[in-house]
């Protein structure tokens, strides 16, 4: 192993890790849109290292949700 991943490779690794968890833990769909939002903001991270939210949020969701409405999703998660 050389300690260096082809961006393929990560994107591969981490889709089969979110669908073994939702396969085996996930029934709430809380979850399940975060693990969404949160391999949107990866792959994005791929991508531009300096990714904001607003850039992710639109490329996950679309003008379907705005950055506000998905930060309101998880309020009071402690």
């Amino acid at each position: 192993m050389t300690g260096y991943y082809a961006s393929l490779e990560i994107r591969l690794a981490l889709d089969n890790a979110r669908e073994l968890i939702e396969a085996e833990l996930t029934e709430s769909e809380n979850y399940k849109d975060l693990m969404d939002l949160f391999t949107a903001a990866f792959k994005a991270a791929l991508r531009d290292p300096e990714v904001e939210f607003e850039a992710v949020v639109l490329d996950a969701y679309g003008a379907k949700y705005g950055p506000r409405e998905v930060r309101t999703w998880w309020n009071g998660w402690k």
